[in-house]
């Protein structure tokens, strides 16, 4: 019988997550520079407060929040090897934002793929460790 991980990590993971997700569905258009991409171009949707902010910013926000509450659920039952796998998922997205920010953020925040590349490598690490524990 193997050891349980130690739990702080995927506590940490979740709750950094949730602040994330709630972050980028309330305050949107601030989420368009952390995350590394330009605003939209505007629309004349009057539903919105601020048109510039396309609605995919409140989906991404969305599956943050699903990936936080996901994380701590799943420590909290004791899932560890599904911790692993959701882990190793977490890190394959922030791998394809980092291309996607590469690719559609524009020359002047190329840089910020760096940070989602850091983050596949240290969420991918995590995965590794906890799968060969």
């Amino acid at each position: 019988m193997t050891a349980s991980p130690n739990p702080i990590p995927a506590y940490l993971f979740g709750v950094l997550s949730l602040a994330l997700g709630i972050n980028a569905i309330i305050r949107p258009a601030a989420e368009y520079p952390r995350f590394g991409l330009p605003f939209e171009t505007a629309q004349s949707d009057a539903s919105h407060s601020d048109a510039s902010v396309s609605p995919l910013m409140y989906l991404k926000g969305t599956r943050e929040l699903s990936y936080g509450l996901l994380v701590i659920v799943l420590q909290y039952q004791g899932q560890h090897s599904a911790i692993t796998t959701l882990a190793v998922v977490m890190a394959s997205v922030a791998l394809a934002d980092g291309f996607v920010v590469w690719f559609c953020g524009g020359r002047e925040r190329r840089q910020k793929a760096c940070g989602h590349w850091g983050t596949f490598v240290g969420l991918g690490a995590w995965a590794w460790y906890r799968g060969s524990a």
